[in-house]
């Protein structure tokens, strides 16, 4: 996992062909595309609530770059990239005022906790095997 220098998001940097996640503090990566660099979204990642879990406590892709892709790579990008620092799992959250974020997640490997999560919203988990 992460050091203290690199914090947790210096592990995390990744590229695709889309998009790439650069870190942009100890917690947070930029979701910039591949072949211009121009931001797209951002990345918020924190220790998670049980040992060698990450937790993606946001990914948010601008408004007016969604529909093309830009979301899911980014996510298979930090799935990958989290496997690869030796996290165990992954923990994200659904908002409850976002509805399509738990088609998203669910989407992307994830499955849903049983009982309330954070604000009111839903608690999604991806467990890395072997």
């Amino acid at each position: 996992m992460a050091g203290p220098v690199s914090g947790i998001a210096g592990p995390l940097a990744s590229r695709g062909e889309r998009v790439h996640l650069v870190p942009d503090g100890a917690e947070r990566l930029a979701v910039v595309r591949a072949g211009s660099g121009a931001p797209v979204g951002r990345v918020e990642v924190r220790e998670g609530l049980v040992p060698g879990e990450l937790l993606i406590w946001e990914l948010c892709i601008e408004r007016e770059h969604r529909g093309y892709g830009a979301g899911s790579e980014a996510a298979r990008l930090l799935a990958g990239a989290a496997k690869a620092a030796g996290w165990a799992g992954l923990r994200a959250r659904a908002h409850p005022e976002y509805g399509l974020s738990v088609y998203f997640w669910i989407r992307m490997g994830f499955r849903p906790l049983h009982g309330e999560g954070p604000e009111g919203g839903i608690w999604f988990v991806r467990e890395f095997r072997g």
